[in-house]
């Protein structure tokens, strides 16, 4: 409870995992990862890192938040490049919407934050439209375009991050503090 905590939701191959990990090395990171695969590689690189301050999740976040007592356990809550489920019937799948803000809200600490990641345009307008609707709850905190460029930021460039720049498209970072 009193160690910094920070979430890795969707980690994947865990490149942002690992980035935390070597960043924040007195804090505990949760990787988040329903795959198997990721999590095998994940823990592949932290065997061969030697790095102990991770522990792995794999299920579905909301399982994880459905656990938990309604507490403040996050410092940070990182979602780097969730699926944008891009065709309109599928929506309705999208991790950030401002039920899912509204959701994490009482699980994060005074102060903690959220960390998003997008090249999906559609995405993006969605989340922002979320981070309008609940707006009472937290800031944005880097809200003029300028500051959401993902390349310009000291940030992990993940395998979705490289997949993005090699097709061309523009990578959205966003940052959100609990009010």
């Amino acid at each position: 409870k009193n160690k910094k905590n920070i979430i890795d939701i969707g980690s994947g191959r865990g490149e942002n995992t690992l980035f935390l990990a070597k960043k924040n090395p007195e804090a505990l990171i949760i990787a988040i990862e329903i795959f198997l695969d990721g999590n095998i590689n994940l823990c592949k690189q932290l065997s061969n890192l030697k790095l102990c301050n991770v522990k792995l999740f794999s299920s579905n976040v909301l399982k994880l938040i459905d656990y938990l007592n309604n507490d403040s356990y996050f410092n940070e809550i990182w979602i780097l490049f969730p699926d944008p489920w891009p065709k309109k019937k599928h929506y309705k799948r999208r991790l950030i919407n401002d039920n899912f803000l509204k959701k994490i809200y009482p699980y994060i600490k005074k102060n903690g934050k959220i960390f998003i990641a997008t090249d999906s345009t559609s995405y993006l307008q969605s989340i922002m439209n979320s981070i309008y609707k609940t707006k009472y709850l937290f800031n944005w905190q880097n809200n003029k375009p300028q500051n959401w460029i993902y390349e310009m930021l000291d940030l992990p460039h993940t395998k979705f991050f490289k997949k993005a720049q090699n097709s061309y498209r523009s990578s959205f970072f966003i940052e959100l503090i609990k009010i």
